[in-house]
């Protein structure tokens, strides 16, 4: 085979260094990666190119402990703390030029996609942009594993072509490095906070799962299982969802946590993305935690290297080290701070100076050793030999990933899809799908919406760098509606001029079939650094929308409100009850547009979206401060669908379809037990979809009661397991749900898990229906997870 294909290069016009790399990247594995042009910077820029190579840490025969040591006796200190420090745009050269060890940046991101500038390919003329999927809001409301599983793979494999041809991160010029910053596997832990269009969801399972699929699906190649593909950085380590609110800043934040909150909110998302994820980075928040900033917490650290098994690196948001002594007030100097940080938190990658500038004096200053540092460095050196940027790149496919895999379109249809999947239903009262062919009216400050869309943390999206290759709404719904379409602003999304009104409302008449009234809130609302202090529409959109429902309503026209929003909004009980049918999009991304005009016009084949959060009334904000970390703490409304029992606008798991279903769920022939923490027999539930047209369907496998903690509010139920299923008219399936004594845990007020014999009912739910199973579990109370000992609060 290689002498036939040896035939074939050889009558290419190549050198022999380049019909070598063909030969291996076609012979190794059977893979057919196409090899990156040789020319290109990360090629001729790798560590241990030739004139280098003979160096003890490029020695392929050595451990990797071997080799670091081999790296860490050539280098001086302060090549070591520049390697330890990330993103170039710190202004330090984390490279050693006379070992041939090129720049590295840590520091890139990849929330919904990698967030990196498009590259332009100059022989073809071709320019090639990163695959953007929906938000993770949105990913969260498709309950769909598979697709988080493969936006992982996508960004994994983008991101390694991506760097092969030395892109830059979206934001500036520096080169992207190989490791994601993503993603972000905090709580939606109150609807405020700015960020909460960047996580999944308000449960701790669901998120723990985003983040394992995300993890495998990014640092894992099917072509290449000697080394990992990119190194996925969870986010923000942890109990971090405030930016600016309560006379707090997310740089100064103390967040004061139960042990019991812990267990049960804050910490089971990362245990999953850690142990069964196999993520290989972690970054520290700026808050901090009982007392202690996370990046220098020896609590955080345990939990996270002894309890998880994490082995990877962990790095710091950019400038946590800082706040540690400038805004914690923890300890007095940045040299005590970084000691602190890389001693206490093994906090291993400083983004910011810190590092830079004072971690060696505080070394000679007595607060750390160089041994720390040693350890921190071998954590995030490490990594890069792992990924192998330190072997010969002849005969790894990783390195031979070409341009044209990144924005392909099979990517592209995973990300229409996935935006698809993520439509919500909220009502219909028998007015969608909307008929082609008609006339309608869009209207409200939405109605062209683009940016908003794309929500945040995103690549470059467009060839020419701007938006404008992103549908709008009006235009993706004048395009399948294939009908006429007028359309008006009627106000922006925060101003308080209503002189648009007129001209809006001036478009619903008789001859209109229908409105799409295009509301909600945008990144000048809520964002990274902005909390909200209300949940309600901004500036004067609640008065337009009660002016567009009582104009249709003269007119007897119906009314959709599409929602456009990060985070969640009350849309208060009147314009629910007044409108007609309701659609949540959140911030559905680059086909977030054609999700919203497929779904009103019933061309989405793919409508069944669950709510990822619950919707509370606008008054909830003046029961709890931003600042109340607590879920169940008595006195307060509750968080969450687990601990809130008041009126909800939308609860959570909630979403309706175009079509029907039934199900029923077999109660199980037997129950797990305390004492062996067997699994029991599967929950075995057949699902079937009883309407007229495909549509999926999601179902929930809750255990209700139980408690966490003494004295708060009662777990009304928790969520251990989903599945979503897509069906045609009159097709069923049977959806398999095990069970195990996990699902009957309760948390005592110390944190530990305990498992209790008894009865307890499981719920099998779909967000509108529901079936309750009572369940015996046997055995004697047991212990089962013992809660990691807590060092004093404060420091000493």
């Amino acid at each position: 085979k290689l002498q036939f294909l040896y035939f074939i290069v050889s009558s290419i016009k190549m050198n022999l260094s380049q019909r070598v790399l063909v030969l291996a990247s076609l012979a190794v594995g059977g893979n057919c990666w196409e090899p990156s042009p040789l020319t290109n910077v990360t090629y001729t820029t790798r560590a241990c190119r030739p004139g280098f190579d003979h160096f003890q840490f490029c020695n392929t025969s050595l451990s990797k402990d071997a080799r670091l040591d081999a790296l860490l006796s050539l280098a001086n200190d302060t090549d070591l703390i520049n390697l330890m420090t990330a993103r170039e745009t710190q202004g330090y050269p984390n490279n050693i030029t006379r070992l041939g060890i090129p720049r590295y940046d840590w520091g890139g991101n990849c929330i919904h996609g990698v967030q990196s500038k498009c590259v332009n390919d100059t022989k073809t003329g071709t320019v090639y942009c990163p695959t953007s999927y929906p938000n993770p809001v949105n990913l969260g409301a498709s309950f769909n594993r598979s697709s988080w599983l493969g936006m992982g793979k996508v960004i994994g494999v983008e991101l390694r072509a991506l760097w092969l041809a030395g892109a830059q991160e979206a934001s500036n010029s520096i080169r992207i490095g190989l490791d994601c910053w993503s993603p972000n596997i905090n709580i939606n832990h109150d609807p405020r906070w700015g960020r909460n269009q960047e996580v999944p969801s308000e449960d701790p399972f669901i998120n723990g799962l985003f983040g394992s699929l995300y993890s495998i699906g990014q640092q894992n190649n099917d072509n290449e299982h000697r080394y990992v593909q990119g190194i996925t950085t969870l986010k923000h380590w942890d109990a971090y969802s405030l930016e600016t609110s309560d006379n707090f800043t997310r740089y100064d934040f103390d967040a004061i946590v139960s042990n019991s909150t812990l267990a049960d909110t804050f910490l089971p998302a990362w245990k999953a993305s850690v142990s069964d994820g196999g993520a290989k980075g972690v970054m520290c928040s700026y808050n901090a935690l009982n007392g202690v900033p996370t990046c220098a917490s020896p609590f955080l650290r345990n939990v996270l290297r002894n309890v998880f098994d994490f082995d990877g690196y962990m790095t710091s948001d950019s400038g946590a080290v800082h706040s540690i002594f400038a805004n914690h007030k923890y300890v007095a100097t940045p040299e005590e701070a970084a000691c602190v940080a890389i001693k206490d938190g093994e906090c291993d990658v400083d983004s910011g100076h810190v590092y830079n500038e004072s971690l060696l004096q505080g070394v000679k200053d007595g607060y750390c050793t160089m041994d720390s540092v040693h350890k921190s460095w071998k954590n995030a050196m490490g990594l890069l030999f792992d990924m192998g940027l330190f072997d010969p790149a002849e005969n790894q496919p990783l390195w031979h990933i070409p341009i044209e895999v990144v924005g392909k379109e099979e990517s592209q249809q995973e990300s229409r899809q996935a935006a698809q999947e993520s439509m919500v239903l909220l009502k219909n009262n028998a007015t969608l799908p909307f008929q082609a062919g008609k006339k309608y009216a869009v209207v409200g400050p939405h109605y062209q919406a683009q940016s908003a869309l794309a929500g945040n943390y995103h690549g470059e999206l467009c060839p020419d760098t701007r938006l404008d290759c992103l549908e709008n709404v009006t235009a993706a719904i004048q395009r399948v509606s294939q009908g006429t379409v007028v359309s008006a602003e009627g106000c922006s999304v925060t101003g308080n001029s209503t002189t648009g009104f007129a001209a809006a409302l001036s478009l619903i008449d008789s001859a209109v079939e229908g409105v799409v009234l295009a509301v909600g809130i945008d990144e000048t609302v809520s964002k990274e650094m902005l909390d909200r202090v209300t949940i309600s529409l901004p500036g004067v959109q609640a008065e337009f929308t009660k002016q567009v429902l009582a104009k249709a309503a003269s007119v007897s026209k119906p009314v959709v409100i599409v929602l456009i929003n990060g985070g969640m909004v009350s849309l208060g009980n009147e314009a629910i009850s007044s409108s007609s049918a309701i659609v949540e999009a959140f911030y559905p991304g680059y086909w977030g547009a054609n999700a919203i005009a497929t779904t009103l016009f019933g061309e989405n084949p793919y409508l069944g979206g669950k709510m990822p959060y619950t919707v509370y009334p606008a008054d909830y904000v003046n029961e709890i401060k931003m600042s109340d970390m607590s879920m169940n703490k008595k006195g307060t409304p509750g968080r969450s669908y687990k601990y809130y029992t008041g009126p909800t606008e939308f609860d959570f798991g909630f979403g309706l379809a175009y079509t029907t279903f039934e199900f029923q769920a077999a109660k199980p022939a037997a129950a797990p037990t305390c004492d062996d923490h067997r699994s029991g027999d599967s929950v075995s539930v057949l699902v079937k979809n009883t309407g007229l047209v495909t549509g999926d369907n999601v179902l929930f496998l809750y255990v209700l009661g139980g408690y966490t903690g003494s004295g708060g509010l009662p777990l009304q139920k928790k969520l251990h397991n989903f599945e979503r299923v897509h069906l045609a008219a009159g097709e069923q399936r049977t959806v398999q749900f095990e069970l195990s004594s996990d699902h009957f845990l309760n948390i005592e007020d110390n944190g530990d898990h305990t498992c209790t014999p008894g009865t307890r009912t499981i719920r099998i739910s779909d967000g509108v229906n529901h079936q309750d199973i009572d369940i015996v579990v046997g055995g004697s109370k047991t212990t089962a997870f013992t809660f990691p000992d807590v060092p004093p609060r404060k420091r000493e």
